[in-house]
Order: C-alpha cells, then structure tokens, then sequence
C-alpha cells in the first residue's frame, strides 16, 4: 500500500509549531485532499493515493505526550478506494483510525485519547484464508462507520466495523461497540450496552 506522509508534530516551540502545521497543509493540498485551512494536526495521516479524505473546519488532531494516554500519538490511516469523511469542529486526541471501506465522523464530535476506529477484521474470519496470507488480508470483513454529530466517545474505547452511533449520545470509556447506538443515549461496556437515555 502506498501512504502519503503528512505530519508527525514533535514540535519544541511555537515557530517549528508553525512550520508543522504548514507542512500538513501543503502535504494534503498535494493529496488532493478535501480541508480547512484552520485545522490543527499533530500526528501521522497515511494517505493511499487512490484513498480519500475530507476534513471539515476547526478540526483538531492531538498527540499529547503528557495527557490521559501518555504515549503513542493520533494516526489516521485511509486505504486503496477508502474514503474517511470527518465534519466541522471535531477533535480526537492519541486516537488510531483504519479506514478501509468507509467512516465518516460527524460534527462537533469529541473522541477520547486512547480510542481505536477499525471498518474492518483485518484478517478473514476464514481459517483457511487465514493460511495464505494474501487471501487473509483480501478476505477480511469490512463495513462502514458512521458516528452523528455531537457525540461523545470517552477515552480507550474500541469502535467496530458496521457500527452507526446517533447523534448526541455519549459511549463510556473503555467500550467495545460492536452494534448500532441510537441517538441520545448513554451505551458502555465490553460488548457496550445501553445504559440509559442522556437528559438534556
């Protein structure tokens, strides 16, 4: 697979901040990518040429280094004939997307350090596939995911293949979502449940 570097934001001071954040721009310009010019990235986008991206207004991307996960930091991986769509105002922190069929994030949408997006197995479910490498990859299950606007996904949580999450709900830390979610309703756990509905 072939990936388009973007940023890995090491930055010591405000200037080498600054010409961090011009490097991602013009790296995603050159992708083709759909963006914003205010958006802030610190973390690694791999961008297949033939995958595609679009990022809203105001999004944030963080890597803290010294926050609630203290290592690692946020990378976004979109694939061959992938496409990761993500609205205005969102913001992930130390967070690991694989898209490999379809996500799309919706507006005003926060998602907590730690948290892990996969559209798909990585591997087939098949134990033969499973023996020969290349069918392995090429037969892993994918489906899209779709997670509404104004929703809160706390730190560390585990977000499968297929899922929708409606909007305004809010999923525990440390949940594995591995079903649809409906709008305004709290959900956690490993498989997450419902817990109750959210009182605005």
């Amino acid at each position: 697979m072939i990936h388009i570097y973007i940023l890995y934001n090491k930055a010591k001071n405000k200037v080498q901040n600054f010409l961090y954040q011009k490097m991602a721009i013009f790296t995603l310009k050159r992708a083709n990518a759909i963006y914003n010019n205010d958006i802030k990235l610190s973390g690694k986008i791999y961008l297949n040429v033939q995958g595609k991206i679009s990022i809203g207004k105001s999004f944030v991307c963080n890597s803290h280094l010294d926050g609630v996960i203290d290592h690692g930091q946020s990378k976004i991986i979109v694939a061959r004939n992938a496409e990761l769509k993500i609205g205005d105002n969102s913001g992930i922190s130390n967070v690991l997307i694989h898209c490999y069929d379809n996500i799309k994030i919706g507006n005003y949408v926060n998602i907590g350090a730690g948290t892990m997006i996969f559209d798909t197995n990585f591997h087939s479910t098949n134990w033969e596939d499973r023996a020969n490498r290349e069918l392995d990859a090429d037969n892993a299950k994918k489906a899209p995911i779709s997670i509404g606007d104004y929703v809160f996904i706390g730190a560390r949580c585990i977000i499968c293949k297929g899922v929708s999450i409606g909007e305004k709900s809010i999923i525990a830390a440390g949940s594995v979502v591995i079903c649809n979610v409906p709008s305004g309703e709290l959900w956690g756990g490993n498989p997450a449940k419902y817990i109750r509905k959210i009182d605005y």
